[in-house]
């Protein structure tokens, strides 16, 4: 269940620790807070994708092409990262399965964040997943084309989207084709 009175790690627009608040106050407020994402991919060429649970508070039923979450106040990216793949996917992984992008800004009228961004790099689509019913309704995997479809091509207004998208995908494309995860 999502608990609007978790308490987020609140920052200024320069990414310096200012205090924590609950999760209803920053959203509400708009105030800058950090998340976690984490872009599973296959190396087969595959984006795993979620539909967001309709319990959720912000976007419910649409597609995202990640997982992740709120860093609280005592925890670093990295933590989060490891913990919300642990949570949300029900798969037990090492902060070292995780490869480090970068903190990217996203300055919405609406939504004020930094992300940093990761990516999770499975062997096949074959893995077993128990991935959490408060947060997501379903899983599947998509192919790199079908993802930049809708987030960049289409838009499609039924996917979450950031005004990253371009550039993390193009990331993750080098990163899925070359020697290092083969």
């Amino acid at each position: 269940m999502i608990d609007k009175n978790e308490m987020l790690f609140v920052v200024d627009e320069n990414n310096k620790p200012l205090e924590s608040l609950p999760r209803h106050i920053v959203h509400t407020e708009k105030l800058w807070h950090r998340t976690s994402g984490i872009w599973v991919i296959s190396r087969t060429g595959k984006i795993l994708c979620q539909k967001r649970s309709l319990k959720k508070d912000l976007k419910p039923g649409f597609w995202e092409a990640f997982f992740g979450g709120h860093v609280g106040p005592t925890g670093t990216y990295l933590q989060n990262a490891r913990r919300e793949v642990e949570e949300e996917l029900g798969v037990a992984i090492d902060e070292k399965d995780l490869i480090p992008y970068k903190i990217l800004k996203s300055d919405k009228p609406t939504h004020k964040e930094f992300q940093h961004v990761f990516a999770l790099v499975l062997i096949d689509e074959n893995n077993s997943f128990s991935f959490e019913e408060e947060e997501i309704d379903e899983i599947t995997w998509k192919s790199f084309a079908e993802v930049r479809r809708v987030l960049i091509e289409t838009e499609d207004a039924k996917w979450v989207h950031k005004p990253w998208d371009k550039e993390v995908l193009d990331w993750l494309h080098t990163l899925a084709t070359s020697d290092f995860i083969l």
